[in-house]
């Protein structure tokens, strides 16, 4: 059972870690531009600035970031797989590993669009010119939410092959 739903649960953490990753994209473009513009940022990043130099400190700490999400993602999606063994009550099993998983990954991207957003709004007030992480921002969130539709509806195509298959097995005994 969970052999044959591997490539789709492959392809949910591919969409899910994609849709990450679009965004940290953004997200660097406008740290970088605050960080060369001497806006403080967090005293975290801030801690990797002074140790590492501006670019690569910033990218350890969206690294770091990432790896976090990357960890709880692997969790959910190896439960998810995992919920398709269990014999009596799968369905509900399922559905509910699958609403935590798309629910953790839509409030992690949601939540890291905000903090682009407050950024971005950060610079504004600051009177830098905000333009281009304002347009990067509009088209990797455009594919940030690509990816995670199409997360979702891979979720949904796994769910409907495991129904299918318990049908047929249950149709054979």
């Amino acid at each position: 059972m969970v052999d044959a739903n591997l490539r789709e649960h492959l392809g949910i953490y591919v969409l899910a870690s994609a849709s990450s990753a679009f965004l940290t994209i953004s997200q660097y473009l406008v740290v970088s531009a605050a960080a060369a513009s001497y806006l403080p940022v967090d005293p975290g990043t801030s801690a990797l600035i002074t140790r590492y130099g501006v670019g690569p400190g910033i990218v350890l700490a969206l690294l770091l970031n990432s790896i976090l999400f990357q960890g709880i993602l692997t969790v959910l999606v190896v439960t998810l797989a995992l919920s398709a063994i269990v014999k009596a009550g799968w369905k509900w099993t399922y559905a509910f590993s699958a609403a935590i998983a798309s629910g953790f990954v839509g409030y992690w991207l949601g939540a890291k669009f905000l903090v682009i957003l407050e950024w971005i709004s950060t610079l504004q007030n600051n009177r830098v010119d905000s333009s281009t992480e304002y347009t990067s921002l509009f088209w990797f969130g455009l594919a940030a939410t690509i990816c995670y539709l199409a997360m979702l509806l891979v979720l949904r195509k796994s769910y409907g092959k495991l129904l299918e298959r318990q049908l047929v097995v249950k149709d054979s005994l």
